[in-house]
């Protein structure tokens, strides 16, 4: 009888395994269950399962790293993978070097999901879109530069707008070098100092139009300073980059037209603005002749001559006036003063020395024979002089 450790035979049955070269390539279909990928090492640890069985399965972190898309429970896949055991465990699990949704693209899975992903980022939000300006001056273009749809846009800036100036920041828009050309010249356009730039190219298939949904291209046009207007393929043709762009046009020669203002029909607008400015610039000039000549009319216009002279006459009335006046008052004023001077006068000291009294004073003027006594000398003053005296006895005034 052979005894074997539980190691050896755990080692035993995967050599079986990856000894048989049917084992080792395989394509199995199922679905996706318990699906996670391990933060450490990068490796995906799931079960396929039909509706019969389930069988464990992990993808390596290499491998993993290239997956177009974000496996999810319940998705229908195909896996490419080797059979093998695992030996600590002892359980046998597929080897997963390529996983690709069953029935339907992987592109088309992972662009389904990545517009998941970028709506949920905000990529999308109409608040976040800015304003298209009314009358772009410099104008970027961000398309292959031997293509249509740059000289559909050149036509329609020449025939609407031939006043803008175009530049060109030329991209691949097809191929596996496309989505890096797309993301420098776009960057390359928005620092080009333009008032707006088209993102553009003409009609394809999904294949042909895949680089204008790489996340990296999208979140280009989403972060550009400058308006953006996305007009890729056809009408019918929709693109992340439509929804991430600030407008979308269904072809480049719409998106020229919404570009711009027509200028026939600004023409004719500057023409009505025109005719309005001429009426109100006549209507004006003739209210000024009329007030003009209204004016020619007056007096003083006519005969300004006449009317300086009437004003010197009046000017002779009231110097005349204000000289009478002025005389008038001084004659009036001088009498009061010699009838004021004349009552001053009659009330003077002197006045009454004139009529025969004196002024006697000691020290000072004295004005009772109370303050004098025996001997003493008094100065008199009369109208014409003076004199000294002496008091030889005093007699004062009983009553």
């Amino acid at each position: 009888m052979l005894t074997i450790t539980v190691s050896q035979l755990n080692r035993y049955a995967r050599s079986l395994l990856e000894e048989d070269d049917k084992l080792r390539d395989l394509y199995v279909k199922g679905e996706v269950a318990g699906f996670v990928r391990h933060g450490g090492s990068g490796h995906c640890y799931f079960r396929l399962a039909d509706a019969e069985s389930s069988i464990k399965a992990v993808i390596f972190r290499q491998n993993a790293d290239l997956l177009g898309f974000q496996p999810e429970d319940g998705m229908a896949v195909l896996a490419r993978c080797s059979l093998g055991v695992y030996e600590r465990d002892g359980v046998y699990q597929l080897y997963v070097s390529e996983l690709m949704p069953s029935g339907e693209g992987a592109k088309s899975v992972a662009l389904a999901q990545r517009k998941r992903k970028l709506e949920a980022m905000g990529v999308f939000d109409p608040a976040g879109k800015k304003s298209l300006p009314r009358y772009p001056i410099r104008v970027g273009l961000v398309t292959s530069a031997a293509g249509a749809a740059l000289q559909d846009i050149i036509t329609a800036f020449e025939r609407r707008w031939p006043v803008a100036a175009l530049v060109l920041c030329p991209a691949l828009v097809q191929g596996e070098e496309a989505p890096a050309s797309i993301r420098a010249a776009l960057e390359q356009a928005d620092g080009a100092g333009c008032d707006l730039l088209i993102l553009s190219r003409g009609g394809g298939s999904k294949e042909d139009l895949s680089a204008f949904g790489d996340e990296g291209v999208v979140l280009a046009v989403y972060r550009a300073q400058t308006p953006i207007i996305s007009a890729v393929g056809h009408q019918t043709d929709h693109t992340l980059c439509d929804y991430a762009a600030d407008a979308r046009a269904a072809t480049p020669t719409a998106a020229a037209e919404l570009a711009t203002p027509d200028k026939e029909e600004l023409l004719r607008r500057l023409a009505g603005i025109e005719n309005a400015l001429r009426k109100a610039s006549e209507r004006l000039l003739a209210e000024k002749h009329a007030a003009l000549a209204a004016i020619s009319t007056h007096p003083g216009i006519r005969s300004p001559k006449n009317i300086l002279n009437k004003c010197k006459e009046k000017l002779d009335i009231h110097r005349e006036i204000l000289y009478n006046s002025s005389r008038i008052i001084i004659q009036s004023r001088r009498a009061r003063l010699s009838e004021r001077a004349a009552r001053l006068d009659a009330l003077s000291p002197l006045k009454v020395l004139e009529r025969g009294y004196c002024i006697a004073a000691k020290h000072s003027q004295v004005a009772s024979a109370v303050g004098l006594n025996k001997g003493d000398d008094l100065n008199l003053r009369f109208h014409d002089g003076s004199a000294v005296a002496k008091v030889l006895d005093t007699s004062p005034d009983k009553g």
